[in-house]
Formats: C-alpha cells, structure tokens, sequence
C-alpha cells in the first residue's frame, strides 16, 4: 500500500503546487471530517487549537533510528508532553524552521524541558536514512527520536492517525518533489493529540501553550 500514487510527469509539477496550497490550508486550522475544533472558553487562551473528539495515537509505533526499538509508542511519559510532526531531512525551509522553533521552546522551558519530549517522523525514508535522520534531528534537540520505516502501510497508518498528508512524487527532471502538512501536535501520556499547532506558530506561544498544558497535570483534580 502506498501513502504516494505516482501521477502521470505533464501534470505532476501543478499536482504537488495544488497539494502544497492545500497542505498549508490545512497547516492553517482544517481538520478530518470527524474532527472540529473546540473553542476555548474558560482560563487561559491557548495558541493552539484543541480538538473534538482528540484523536488518539497512541497504539500507533514506528521504528526509531536513534533508539533500541522497533515500536516506539505516540504516548508521552506519565504527566508529561510529546510533540511531534512528520517531515523530510532535505525541506529547504519548513522543517527545518519548524524544528528549530520547537528546539527554542524546547530550551525556553528550563527545568520543564524535562517533561516534554519530541518527535519527528520522515516521510521519505528511501534518502532519511537511519544515519542521516538520526544526525539531523539530533542537531535540533539532542535528546530527539528519530521515527523512519521502510513500510509504506506503516508510514501511512501513522501519518493517517495524525491526519498528516504528504506526497513524494518525482518530476519531469528525475527531482523529487515532496509535499506534507506541516503541523506539529501535542501528544499526552494517554495517548491522545490534545493540541495542534499550525505551521508558523512562534516558538513563545509554544512555550506558553506548554506551560498551560502542564499546569493542566498539576492542577488538583476536582472533588
């Protein structure tokens, strides 16, 4: 099963423009069917949005390059955060600025950096080789997983689970060409997506949604 049906080369350069276009809409607040943004009404305003119902991720795993496992979960530590997003090592400008506002918000945090963790995805892992992805985002975050498989279904299932889109098509030169939506998400440790940030959210509010997010797990529980 592939995540990347090859179009006929004439029309493939304006099939990853309009992919793109659509990726960014998406990137700007659209969502799955069943899936709708909650509106947040009480305490502190986040810069993300919420979903209802949050979808859940974490029975999904990947192998990871920079770690002894063949099944890392999409569930964050008990009472900390995860945040992930799918990407490729030779974007020349999204992921990379992308990674490192999360690197920013990652360093911001101080000592609650170590209830956060990140996560990055390839979507294409015939050149983000286990080396090659491994160095790469370890130059972000250092203690960052590197997520990559070989199985198309396994990549599909998993950017699928996270309403990821992406597209890896070769143009008329022989080039690839690669579209992907660009968000980054917020995992929970029940596995559930509780935050999504459109691309081009500056790392700040990131850092404050994190902050409001693990306020959330150190607040006492309702009587």
């Amino acid at each position: 099963m592939s995540r990347s049906p090859i179009a006929p080369r004439p029309v493939l350069r304006s099939l990853v423009a309009a992919f793109a276009v659509a990726v960014l809409l998406t990137g700007c607040g659209g969502d799955s069917a069943n899936q709708t943004a909650v509106q947040q009404q009480d305490g502190p305003v986040l810069a993300g949005y919420e979903r209802g119902p949050e979808p859940k991720v974490g029975t999904i795993t990947l192998p990871a390059a920079n770690r002894d496992t063949d099944a890392f979960a999409f569930v964050a530590d008990p009472g900390e955060l995860m945040m992930v997003t799918f990407g490729y090592t030779s974007c020349p400008d999204i992921c990379p600025t992308t990674l490192a506002d999360m690197r920013i918000a990652f360093n911001q945090l101080g000592d609650r950096s170590d209830d956060v963790s990140v996560a990055w995805v390839s979507i294409d892992p015939a050149r983000d080789t286990a080396e090659v992805i491994s160095s790469y985002v370890e130059a972000f975050v250092a203690d960052g997983v590197a997520l990559r498989t070989d199985d198309a279904e396994a990549l599909f299932i998993a950017a699928d689970a996270f309403a990821v889109t992406y597209i890896v098509q070769e143009n008329d030169a022989g080039d690839l060409e690669v579209a992907h939506t660009p968000n980054v998400f917020v995992v929970d440790d029940s596995g559930s997506i509780v935050l999504t940030w459109p691309f081009g959210v500056p790392a700040a509010d990131m850092v404050s949604d994190l902050n409001i997010l693990l306020d959330r797990y150190d607040a006492p529980s309702a009587t």
